[in-house]
């Protein structure tokens, strides 16, 4: 069997492209053949890895994989009446979050759903990476569509237990691109409220910025909030990052706008206990093995939640007992049975 991965971007910190570069590894050890291509290729990605997509040549049996995640051109020729594929939506980030900073980013949001809609109405078959994804293809398409999570590796990730344990200053984290959906603006504010009563706290930001300019926001705005107690981190190796989270107290995650989020998933597989607003996936995520919060929850509450859960033995253990029980929902073999069979049934 051969299936031809398509991604609409590719870059050495993305996560749509560690996944399709998973999927690969998956259909190497099945013996399957195929090729990778992306519409666009950002600058530090191995050429061997992922191919420009104009050097897809058509195949005869060969199965097409989409991860969709953004607009991208010569998609809709590519896979016009294309019942050999299935298109997996790794989520478009809604357009109004991006108007104020990045327009052009915009643009390409907003352009996205139509694509996807119009992309999803030719598709052998559809899938989210999460329910909340699959329905927002049910609506756009009128179609089905499963739910085939995240490849989520957790034995290939550094050992919790490994490195030089906690920090003797309460650290709260949260992992992810510095992008205004994510809030990590809000992260500050709230940590600066928890601060306020424990100056020895600590926060860590890992993430790339939307821009210079963005990133550079959020700089400000911590050393206004919580002046010396940020800290903001980005390229790091996966060492580094696991040592970020093995000296975590809590994960708070704030955002507005989630369609999965792996870190998530990280945070439970290094005992870190979450906070998380419930939006989007998050809920679908978490379960019940972390503390989610809803719309009228202000930012005082979030720094109370702080106080409690950094400072509650018990709680932080049975935070930790839930998280580590939680990942059983995404074990890896059941994911890639799942994305098997429905690649299968396509053949």
């Amino acid at each position: 069997m051969k299936v031809t991965q398509v991604l609409c971007a590719a870059g050495p910190v993305d996560a749509v492209t560690n996944q399709a570069l998973a999927c690969r590894k998956l259909f190497e050890q099945w013996g399957w053949g195929g090729e990778d291509y992306s519409a666009v290729i950002a600058p530090g990605m191995p050429r061997h890895a992922i191919r420009h997509l104009h050097e897809h040549r058509p195949g005869n049996g060969e199965v097409l994989l989409l991860h969709y995640s953004g607009y991208a051109r010569g998609l809709e020729s590519l896979f016009s009446d294309r019942h050999r594929s299935l298109l997996i939506s790794h989520n478009v980030t809604p357009a109004r979050y991006f108007w104020a900073h990045e327009p052009v980013e915009g643009v390409r949001c907003e352009l996205a759903r139509g694509q996807l809609a119009s992309l999803g109405a030719g598709m052998g078959s559809l899938a989210g990476v999460s329910e909340y994804n699959a329905c927002e293809l049910r609506r756009l398409t009128h179609r089905e569509a499963e739910v085939i999570p995240i490849l989520f590796e957790r034995g290939s990730l550094p050992a919790a237990e490994d490195g030089p344990g906690g920090d003797s200053s309460p650290t709260v984290v949260f992992v992810g691109r510095l992008v205004p959906h994510k809030r990590q603006d809000l992260v500050i504010r709230a940590f600066a409220k928890y601060h306020a009563t424990a100056p020895d706290a600590r926060l860590v930001l890992v993430g790339t910025p939307l821009s210079p300019a963005f990133g550079e926001q959020l700089r400000e705005l911590a050393e206004q909030t919580a002046p010396g107690a940020v800290t903001f981190a980005q390229g790091i190796s996966g060492e580094e990052l696991a040592q970020v989270y093995r000296r975590a107290d809590a994960f708070l995650c704030l955002s507005e706008h989630e369609g999965f989020c792996i870190p998530l998933l990280e945070a439970f597989h290094f005992g870190v206990p979450v906070i998380a607003r419930d939006v989007g996936a998050i809920g679908e995520v978490v379960g019940d093995a972390g503390v989610l919060l809803g719309p009228q929850d202000s930012l005082d509450v979030v720094a109370e939640l702080l106080r409690v859960v950094i400072g509650d033995p018990e709680l932080r253990s049975e935070l930790r007992e839930r998280g580590r029980r939680r990942l059983d929902v995404y074990e890896y073999s059941r994911t890639a049975e799942r994305l098997r069979s429905s690649l299968e049934a396509l053949a």
